[in-house]
């Protein structure tokens, strides 16, 4: 999905409906906004607010004129709120600014710090961690900031993998994109 283009088009459908939304996303999409990777993404990942009924026809319309999956802009990580801590909000980045359509996109620190979570369930998010050259100091903020997301007994070993494969890969200069 050209994640620019659909925001403009999402942009123009709710500016015919008459309406503005402002969202925070997180994520594939954020990545391309800010211009750290080109990846290719098939949603865009809201944080908040949750998706309304008028957000979600003006959504609808638009993924059936590009022909995207039906949740293409989704609340999937909202679950991800209750660990950004206060002031997450002010701590995002405009990163599309339409006239209906303000988006929002996680810091720097905090992509870096949910991408690592999510490269601890699933390898994949490992490249997009790579795409935003952390300094060895944002990784370690990283770790410490996940290891508090999960108390299973097991979960320090994963975290600690994940650290010790993202370093092997910014060593080597993988980046799998």
């Amino acid at each position: 999905m050209d994640v620019q283009k659909t925001l403009q088009l999402l942009d123009g459908t709710l500016k015919e409906m008459g309406v503005e939304r402002d969202l925070f996303i997180c994520g594939g999409a954020a990545l391309i906004l800010l211009r750290v990777s080109s990846r290719a993404t098939m949603d865009v990942d809201v944080l908040s607010p949750q998706i309304d009924r008028t957000l979600s026809s003006a959504a609808e319309k638009v993924g059936k004129e590009l022909g995207l999956q039906s949740n293409w802009l989704n609340n999937g990580p909202s679950d991800l709120l209750k660990y950004l801590g206060e002031g997450w909000e002010d701590r995002c980045s405009l990163s599309f600014d339409g006239l209906a359509l303000k988006v929002f996109s996680l810091s720097r620190l905090d992509l870096i710090r949910t991408k690592f979570w999510a490269a601890c369930d699933r390898m994949d998010d490992i490249p997009d961690i790579l795409a935003l050259r952390p300094s060895d100091e944002e990784l370690t903020d990283a770790e410490s900031w996940v290891l508090q997301c999960d108390a299973s007994e097991v979960w320090p070993k994963i975290v600690r993998a994940c650290r010790r494969e993202i370093a092997r890969r910014m060593k080597q200069g993988v980046d799998d994109e």
